[in-house]
């Protein structure tokens, strides 16, 4: 398969052995198949017990043997595998003790009911690989009925509720690269790719309930993946945005109290990010800039994020006392900081009114009736742009977008698993790498993977977007400046 992989595109997806496929799934499949070129690949898994193997064709569905169907080790490229890894359809984590093969070998996609995925590390520079579960094209076909022994069927009826319709998606542009993403599937056999929702035979054009973004840190981000998403904004037009760590705030951080050289002096004062207003300034020119690719009736949520905190913080600590190049501003900052204004919020339209025209009594008029009780009164942030707290919930399709991914209940924050405990359905950012564990996704970045403070550690993080449709989440990559295969 590795040899005639240039432009070739794969969808690839799961059956269990002895089980009824979903046939307006297979159907919609076959649609996008047809438009997107492609070719479709089951890889099969046992039923519900090992008597059930899928190394038995005539445990295979007569309708699911017109496919390529895949058993063994095949590569796509030299990069990317269909796995001969087949865990039980049962288990609760299909990617569990598999994490080492991708991280000696290539990215793996390995057969399962359930689409799961994690990015593992494996150089201090490159991009991470991947180990990628896919989901099901069959209903599901689980030990639950009353004869059958407790723990198996509580297992069975466990991962009965688990059951994921869906497929990986991989288009190969060469020998090396590719692009991959998912595909949800409902009941119903309806699922969306690209904007386009597939019904059986039948298709239309959709627009997605939200775009969830990696965190931006403005001014900070890598010039490919940042254009890539403006474009992506503008070909997929969706009603909501969700953006995260926005405000990076190097010019404030209190890291760089304990970095004098390399932060504060390096990577601050060498190249002119000593600034507070000078990066409040940024991030209204790039908040208009979003919202010029956005459609009219985009709504812009601002996530509360720790790097949006780095303000309150360095305010808090009273830090702009000793800071002469941004005592100015932050004394305007902290004043409506302490009537309750979101400082980088306020920030962006104090730093606007200092760099407009005016005498300086003009300007301080002006700075003192920005805040109007209840709401902030500016002209520099857009109409459809609104700066969510802490409290906020902000829900889109039952999935939460209003956490940053950096605080849980208690205050503390840990693993995917425990974020699902914390949010059930979410998109949530701080991690910088994609992985998805049921209805839990967490985001990637826009910033280089060799940032200054993180060079010399090993990199799992990747540059991924989420779309949120009627159907389910579509976790979209960039590579290298691109999110599709160039044709």
């Amino acid at each position: 398969m590795v040899k005639n992989n240039k432009n070739k595109t794969y969808i690839i997806t799961t059956a269990q052995a002895c089980a009824t496929p979903n046939h307006q799934f297979l159907d919609s499949l076959e649609t996008l198949a047809d438009k997107k070129s492609a070719e479709i690949i089951i890889q099969p898994v046992i039923g519900q017990g090992s008597n059930e193997d899928y190394l038995d064709m005539n445990n295979i569905d007569k309708r699911l043997q017109d496919y390529k169907i895949s058993i063994g080790n095949e590569k796509l490229n030299s990069n990317i595998a269909l796995s001969d890894i087949r865990p039980q359809p049962q288990n609760m984590d299909p990617i569990s003790s598999t994490q080492r093969f991708a991280q000696r070998g290539t990215s793996l996609i390995i057969p399962s009911t359930k689409q799961r995925w994690q990015h593992i590390a494996h150089s201090n520079s490159k991009m991470p690989k991947a180990v990628i579960t896919t989901g099901a094209c069959t209903q599901p076909n689980y030990a639950t009925d009353v004869e059958t022994a407790a723990e198996r069927r509580r297992r069975g009826l466990i991962a009965k509720h688990d059951h994921e319709y869906g497929a990986i998606i991989v288009e190969v542009e060469n020998g090396n690269k590719y692009h991959w993403r998912n595909i949800m599937g409902q009941v119903n056999g309806k699922l969306t790719d690209f904007g386009v929702e597939y019904d059986g035979k039948k298709t239309r054009e959709v627009r997605p309930l939200a775009m969830a973004c990696g965190d931006w840190h403005n001014g900070y981000g890598d010039f490919k993946v940042r254009k890539a998403t403006l474009e992506m904004i503008m070909e997929f037009a969706p009603h909501n945005i969700a953006l995260h760590d926005f405000f990076n705030g190097h010019s404030i951080s209190h890291h760089m109290q304990r970095e004098l050289i390399y932060q504060m002096i390096r990577e601050g004062a060498d190249k002119g990010n000593l600034s507070l207003e000078k990066e409040l300034m940024m991030c209204g020119r790039e908040l208009n800039i979003i919202a010029d690719h956005a459609p009219s009736d985009c709504n812009i949520k601002v996530v509360q994020s720790n790097h949006l905190e780095f303000l309150d913080r360095y305010l808090d600590e009273g830090r702009f006392i000793k800071d002469p190049h941004n005592a100015r501003i932050s004394f305007d900052l902290a004043a409506l900081y302490a009537d309750g204004v979101n400082p980088v919020e306020a920030g962006i339209e104090v730093a606007s009114i200092l760099n407009g025209r005016g005498s300086k009594i003009e300007k301080k008029r002006r700075i003192t009736e920005l805040y109007n009780p209840g709401r902030l009164k500016g002209g520099v942030i857009p109409q459809n742009v609104e700066f969510l707290k802490r409290e906020s919930d902000f829900k889109v399709n039952g999935y939460q977008l209003a956490n940053h991914g950096d605080t849980g209940p208690g205050g503390g924050y840990g693993s995917i698993k425990s974020k699902e405990n914390d949010f059930g359905k979410s998109l949530t950012g701080h991690v910088h790498k994609s992985e998805k564990i049921r209805n839990t996704f967490t985001l990637g970045c826009m910033i280089p993977l060799d940032t200054f403070y993180i060079k010399g550690n090993p990199v799992a993080w990747t540059h991924t977007h989420g779309m949120i449709y009627q159907t389910g989440v579509q976790m979209m990559n960039i590579v290298d400046g691109r999110y599709k295969v160039r044709n």
